[in-house]
Formats: structure tokens, C-alpha cells, sequence
């Protein structure tokens, strides 16, 4: 690698190109007409592409891995590889990411939103884009995080069905390392020197002191105790519809949830579509648009690009303070 190259490396992002029928490409492409998104390789098969995306072809600079060099600060600079389809595209498109981020060609990746059912054609066993990354690396303790003005709330379970939630709180240990990587996570990647984290409760108010479950005191409490006395800032389980009020906003650093739904509806109305998804405890770093595809609002006015401008300002962040 020349050494002009690994100058331009330390700027460099890779987006991949997500459902090319949603809404994700048409954002990026809006702002980086605008002017207001710079240094990336988008990266996508050129001719599906230019089969779904108006984009003037004059203003389309093709990249590889051997002429990355030539990356055009003017035009849109795509990295294109061979594909069968739209939807093998999207996967293939995550894996040449990963492959490239990891040999330094880029500082991070930025996912756009795909489509899970549509992939589901292409690879049966795709649940979401934080698994994919978690398991490239073989990490079992990452977590997904959500964060907006420094407020950052994650769900200890994702994507599962709510009656199996309880069941893996059974597992200790397992939650105590996913928390202890959140608190690492707070002071390495987003330097945060003494991080103060709140825990929700499973069930309708914590439990209601075992009135309604005894999973919250049961499950819960000993791993709140645990990391207590590993010296880590935690208080909990407090019940899930009253753990977010601006007296919390103000003290707590982090908002962590038993489940999916639990964290994302109150991330979602406080960041208005503006926050960021961030796969921790990763070697590379993995941001994306906390919205979904919403083909619906593709030409619209409504629709809100904040959220991958805020994607290419945290992965900038986390990359700065990790060097």
C-alpha cells in the first residue's frame, strides 16, 4: 500500500449500499449533492446500481482494491464487484466491506438500511446487521447501541420473541459481560470518564416486588450487584415506562433495556429518526441510520437525512478517540 494511499485510508469510509430500493441511497446521495458528506466509497454493483439509481455516469468514479489511489473528491467514487441480483447485492456488499475495512483501506463502515425479508431469498439465516458483524467476528458480547446527543440506550436482547426474553436472563454471566463491554465501550470509544448506567425492568413495573413476576429481583438484581461491586455506576431494575424522564436524560449516561421494543420506542421518539445504530466491541467500527428503508418516503420532503449525517460524524468520533 503506498504510503498516499494510507493517507487517504485515514479519511476514507465505506457505505454500503443497502436495499437499493429503499430509502438509505437516496439520503446519502441528497447530502453528498449538498455537499455536507465527504470521503466514502459506496459500495455496490455498479450495473444494479445503475438499473434502480438516475445518477449521471459522468459523475461516477469505479474503484478496486488495486486503484483505490484514484478516488475522485469530485464525483460519487463506487467500489463495484460482482453480484447475481438486488438482494445478493446487499449481502455481498456487507461482506466486501468487512473484508476491506479490515485490511485498512477504510477507518469504518456505514450500513444503509436494508430490507430483512427481502435477504431471507438470498440467505435464510440473516436476522440483522449487528449479527452479521458480531459473528464475522466471532464476538458474543457486543451490543447494539443507539445514540443520540450523548445519550446512548441499547437493548440487552434483540431481535427474539418477547415470551423468550426472561429465559435469557437465566444466563448470568453472559448479561454481566455484555454490560461490562457497554461500560468499556463508554470510556474507550466514546470517552465518557465516569459512566453512569440505569437497567430497565423485564416486566410491568420491575416486577412490582414479585407481585407480577419475580424474574426482575430474581434475575436481574444479581447482575446489578455483581457489577456493583466490580466498581461499575449502575442502578436498577427500574420499571420500563418510567425510566426515561428528563430528571434521568440529565444523570444517566446510558439506558439499557431488557428487550428489543422497549429500547427503541423512546430512542426513536427523542431522536426523531436522527440517531445512530453502532455495533460495539467490534476491531472495526459499524455505524447506521436508526430508520428503516421506507420506500414510502422516497422523493419526499419529509423524509430525514440527519441520521446518516450523524452515522458519519460518530464514526469519525469513535475512530478518533480509538487513535
Amino acid at each position: 500500500m503506498s504510503t498516499s494511499l494510507k493517507k487517504l485510508n485515514k479519511q476514507l469510509i465505506c457505505v454500503t449500499i443497502g436495499d437499493i430500493e429503499g430509502i438509505g441511497i437516496h439520503l446519502l446521495l441528497r447530502e453528498f449533492k449538498n455537499k455536507r458528506l465527504k470521503n466514502f466509497v459506496l459500495i455496490t454493483n455498479i450495473d444494479i446500481f445503475n438499473k434502480y439509481i438516475k445518477y449521471p455516469k459522468n459523475k461516477i468514479n469505479l474503484v478496486n482494491e488495486i486503484n483505490l489511489q484514484n478516488y475522485n473528491d469530485r464525483k460519487l467514487n463506487i467500489y463495484n464487484f460482482k453480484t447475481k441480483n438486488k438482494n445478493s447485492n446487499t449481502i455481498e456488499a456487507l461482506k466486501k466491506a468487512y473484508e476491506l475495512t479490515k485490511k485498512g483501506f477504510f477507518i469504518g463502515i456505514i450500513t444503509l438500511p436494508l430490507n430483512k425479508y427481502k435477504l431471507r431469498i438470498v440467505r435464510k439465516k440473516f436476522i440483522d446487521q449487528t449479527s452479521f458483524f458480531s459473528n464475522k467476528e466471532n464476538q458474543k458480547y457486543s451490543n447494539m447501541i443507539f445514540y443520540y446527543k450523548k445519550k446512548l440506550f441499547t437493548p440487552l436482547t434483540t431481535h427474539i420473541e418477547l415470551k423468550k426474553v426472561h429465559k435469557l436472563f437465566k444466563n448470568k454471566n453472559l448479561m454481566v459481560k455484555k454490560i461490562e463491554n457497554l461500560y468499556f465501550t463508554l470510556l474507550n470509544d466514546f470517552k465518557i470518564k465516569q459512566p453512569k448506567m440505569i437497567l430497565s425492568g423485564i416486566n410491568p413495573h420491575a416486577g412490582e416486588n414479585n407481585i407480577i413476576s419475580k424474574d426482575d429481583n430474581k434475575y436481574l438484581l444479581p447482575i446489578i450487584n455483581q457489577l456493583k461491586k466490580s466498581g461499575i455506576y449502575i442502578n436498577g431494575p427500574i420499571s420500563g415506562d418510567g425510566i426515561i424522564n428528563n430528571e434521568n436524560l440529565k444523570k444517566y449516561d446510558a439506558f439499557i433495556f431488557t428487550y428489543h421494543d422497549q429500547a427503541l420506542i423512546p430512542f426513536k421518539i427523542l431522536s426523531n429518526y436522527k440517531g445512530v445504530n453502532f455495533t460495539s466491541n467490534l476491531n472495526i467500527i459499524r455505524v447506521s441510520p436508526s430508520h428503516g428503508t421506507a420506500e414510502n418516503l422516497i422523493g419526499s420532503n419529509n423524509a430525514i437525512s440527519k441520521g446518516v449525517i450523524n452515522c458519519f460524524n460518530l464514526l469519525k468520533k469513535i475512530h478518533n478517540n480509538r487513535n
